[in-house]
């Protein structure tokens, strides 16, 4: 999955979400799945922080 595939989906449940259209039935199966693309999303924005990071360390120095 990508980060752009995993913020869509996010995108998508939080609109389904916000305007009521989940059953309470699969409402904790939805939050749950939220959670997790949520935190798929940190760790792929932090790991590109760290490639940031790295690349502006090793360019030469004026």
């Amino acid at each position: 999955m990508t980060y752009q595939d995993a913020y869509d989906q996010l995108t998508t449940l939080v609109d389904e979400i916000e305007n009521e259209q989940v059953p309470l039935d699969e409402l904790p199966g939805k939050i749950q799945l939220a959670t997790e693309l949520i935190t798929f999303c940190q760790e792929r924005l932090r790991a590109v922080e760290t490639d940031y990071q790295k690349a502006i360390e090793r360019l030469p120095k004026r």
